[in-house]
Order: structure tokens, then C-alpha cells, then sequence
């Protein structure tokens, strides 16, 4: 069977995409997997940290191999990643879980090198499959928590790994009736401001990426399915914005807007005025937008003009899956102790608004212990509880008058416990500025 060359880049940008997904697709099923397995919030992150971290460090090797024989390394490496998908779905331990997410990552490395490589053939221009490859990346990576929410949801977590292990075998039928060619010459020196920026913008965008959706799923306790259509406002952003971002000219400047506008965003999402799922729109605009314009930038401006593609698209993912890892061990401990340091101001606050209460006193006693008790029964799932449900069991509108008190004042808590985080990724958004200017006239970088 020989395949057209539209179908063949449909299948190859499909694989991309889904390796890509897969640096992410998990976020919003992480509170479902920490009940599962009963790990702490900080060791639930290397469910992402391993994959990311095993495709960077995979990733300039398997360009090197997919230089030489991109169809036998796209082949073997999509079938270990379907294999590793599948032992993930039914991973015993938590432990065998990141290994496998591993071995996800150094085979998804193969594949988006290689897919690369022959993408460039299908198309018979490299700047062309520079964008497909691009626009692939960005649109796996933007959807995946959208994706692994709808998933976990409707089917449980493990159906994102059981669905990804078929999806990835589809990617094979784009090997029917590619034949050898030569091994191209070697295209130089990475472009070192080019892959420097992309690194720092995708550790500011892990805060959008996975942050964010651990603040809608365990602080203001919105369901997967839920979560997962809020967050697609950011790729669907994305999506528009590389669609038309092509008119800002030349890529610094198009990567420059894309860099300042995830900055604004995530500085947006950190002095949020209140809970609520509306005031997350407008920065997840920004931010979706940055992600379009930035990355589809700063990845043209990493292949511009090279030979053997694959070798620089390793670097390009080396880049950018360093970043995410950059971004997960930098963030996560900073949320994670402002997490616990909002908790007891709020507890304490909670106790004030108790005593402060027009409820009587012995009730207050009997109201403290209920909220006390729910707030403990909810640390095992690291989830914000419905103090509401608790305490406004009485048809009194003092009770009702309290139950809102004590919730604003916890999810006030708990999304005061992320500002920071997000106040030190929108730092890492503006620092890729630097490479950014500094890369802009020197064609070597």
C-alpha cells in the first residue's frame, strides 16, 4: 500500500502529537493516581518529571540514530512506546508507573526525531515540515491535560495509556512505501539562543500546564471532565494564534510576543481576585496565545535552514522537555510549602470567623471539630474539602452565613498558595527574552 503524501503527514503529525501530548496528557488525572498509589503531592510529580526528563536526555541520541535510518527508528520506537502505554495501564506500584513513563519518554524520543526526518520527505521541503512537526508539538502538548481529563472522567486514568498504545501502532502506516535515501551531511552547530529560549519558555508554561489544573482539580474541586474543558481555552488559543501568527515578522519578534504574552498571562493567573473558574479565562488567552506564537517561532528559528533536521529537532526537544523538568522541580516545592503555609492561616482564620459567628457557643465547639475533621479526611487526596456541605446543614442562615465564610476564606487559601509559583514561571517567560534579543541577528545562534 503506498500511502499519499497528505495522508503520510497526517499519520507522522499525529505521532508527534501524540508523544508530545504525553508530556502532559496525565496533569489532570495526578489526584486520581495519588489516591491510587497513596504517594505525597511532591513524588506525584515525577509521573511527569521522568517522561520529560528520559525525552531530553534521549532525545539528541535518537536524532543522531533517526539521521541515518529514520524508518527503522520510528518503527521500533513507536512500538515500545505502545508496549510502554499499556504497562503504564496496568502499572502495580507507582514506581513501575514513572519507570515505564520512562521508557515512554526515550521511545517517544525516537519517534518525534525520526517523524522529523520524514516528514521532510513527504513534503519535499524542510521549512514545510519544520511547521507540521511545529504545529503538531504545539497542539499534543496544549491538549493533553484537556484530553487526559475527558478520559480519567469518563473511563478512569488508566484509559489514557490503553487508548495511547492503539493510536501509536496507526503511526506505522506511514512507514508503507518509504524506501532508503541517502544520509544527509551534517547541518552544524545547534542554534544555542534559539534552544535556550524554548527551555525557559516551556518551564514557564508548566505552570499553565500542570499548576493550573491542580488548582481547579484539588483546590476549587472541579471533576477531570470539568478541568479538561476549561484548559482547552489555552490550546484552542494556541492553535488560532500559530494559524495567524505568521504575519509577525521576523521570528524574534513573533517569539518575543509569544514570550511577553505567557509572562502577562501567568502574572495574571498569580494575583487572581478571587476563586472562580471565569477569572482563569482571560490569562489562559494569554497564555495559550504566547504558547502559539513562541514555540512555533523559536522551533522554525532552531531548524531554520539546516540539513539532517532530526539532529537539530533533538536539540529542539532536548530544549524543550529540560525546561518542563526545570519548571516541575523548581515549582513544585515552591507551591507545595506555600500550600501548607495558606493552609494554617486559613485554619486560623477559620477559627476567628467561628468564634466571630452568630451560631451558639456550644455549636461553635461541635462546628470547629466537623471542619477540622473534614479538612484531615481530605489531606490523603491533597484536596480542598466542601466546607459548605459540613457545615451548612441547618436551615438557619447564620449556619449558611458561616459555611460561605469558612470556604471563601480556604479557597482563598489555597489559590493564594499558588501565586508564587506562578509569579517565578511568568520570571522564566521574561528571561527567555534575553536569548530571544540576543539571537536575533546572529545567524550561527
Amino acid at each position: 500500500m503506498t500511502l499519499s503524501p497528505r495522508n503520510r503527514i497526517a499519520l507522522l503529525g499525529l505521532s508527534v502529537g501524540l508523544v508530545l501530548a504525553d508530556s502532559s496528557v496525565v496533569t489532570v488525572a495526578l489526584p486520581k493516581i495519588l489516591i491510587q498509589y497513596e504517594v505525597e503531592v511532591g513524588t506525584l510529580a515525577w509521573a511527569l518529571i521522568s517522561f520529560n526528563l528520559a525525552l531530553a536526555l534521549a532525545a539528541i541520541p535518537a536524532a543522531a540514530l533517526a539521521r541515518r535510518r529514520p524508518a527503522p527508528v520510528f518503527g521500533a520506537a513507536t512500538v515500545v512506546l505502545a508496549a510502554a502505554s499499556l504497562a503504564c495501564a496496568f502499572a502495580p506500584t507507582f514506581g513501575v508507573l514513572v519507570g515505564m513513563r520512562a521508557l515512554q519518554g526515550v521511545a517517544g524520543a525516537g519517534v518525534v526525531c525520526a517523524a522529523l526526518d520524514l516528514l521532510s520527505a513527504a513534503t519535499g521541503d524542510e521549512a514545510s515540515a519544520a511547521r507540521v512537526w511545529a504545529l503538531a508539538g504545539i497542539v499534543g502538548a496544549s491538549l493533553g491535560p484537556a484530553l487526559g481529563g475527558i478520559l480519567t472522567q469518563l473511563l478512569g486514568w488508566e484509559s489514557i495509556f490503553v487508548i495511547q498504545a492503539p493510536v501509536a501502532l496507526l503511526g506505522l502506516v506511514a512507514l508503507s512505501g518509504v524506501h532508503a535515501r541517502p544520509v544527509p551531511k551534517p547541518g552544524g552547530r545547534p542554534k544555542l539562543a534559539a534552544n535556550a529560549a524554548l527551555l525557559l519558555v516551556s518551564g514557564a508554561l508548566v505552570a499553565a500546564l500542570f499548576l493550573l489544573v491542580i488548582l481547579l482539580i484539588n483546590g476549587w474541586r472541579l471533576d477531570p471532565l470539568a478541568a479538561g474543558l476549561v484548559v482547552t481555552v489555552m490550546p484552542l488559543a494556541g492553535i488560532v494564534a500559530t494559524r495567524f501568527g505568521r504575519t509577525i515578522s521576523p521570528l524574534w519578534a513573533r517569539a518575543a510576543s509569544g514570550a511577553i504574552l505567557i509572562s502577562g498571562g501567568l502574572a495574571a493567573l498569580a494575583w487572581l481576585p478571587r476563586a472562580g473558574v471565569l477569572w482563569t479565562i482571560p490569562p489562559q488567552l494569554a497564555v495559550g496565545a504566547g504558547l502559539g506564537l513562541s514555540l512555533s517561532a523559536l522551533t522554525e528559528r532552531a531548524l531554520e535552514g539546516r540539513s539532517g533536521q532530526a539532529v537539530h529537532g533533538g536539540w529542539t526537544i532536548a530544549a524543550r522537555h529540560a525546561g518542563v523538568v526545570l519548571g516541575l522541580a523548581l515549582l513544585t516545592p515552591i507551591f507545595t510549602a506555600d500550600l501548607k503555609q495558606n493552609e494554617t492561616a486559613a485554619l486560623s482564620a477559620g477559627t476567628a470567623a467561628v468564634l466571630d459567628s452568630q451560631i451558639s457557643a456550644l455549636d461553635k465547639i461541635s462546628v470547629a471539630r466537623d471542619v477540622l475533621v473534614a479538612v484531615d479526611e481530605a489531606k490523603p487526596e491533597a484536596r480542598i474539602p466542601d466546607v459548605k456541605a459540613v457545615v451548612d446543614h441547618r436551615d438557619d442562615p447564620d449556619y449558611a452565613s458561616l459555611g460561605d465564610e469558612l470556604q471563601d476564606q480556604l479557597d482563598r487559601a489555597v489559590t493564594n498558595a499558588f501565586s508564587d509559583s506562578f509569579l517565578v514561571a511568568a520570571l522564566l517567560g521574561l528571561l527567555a527574552l534575553i536569548p530571544i534579543l540576543l539571537g536575533r541577528r546572529d545567524v550561527s545562534v
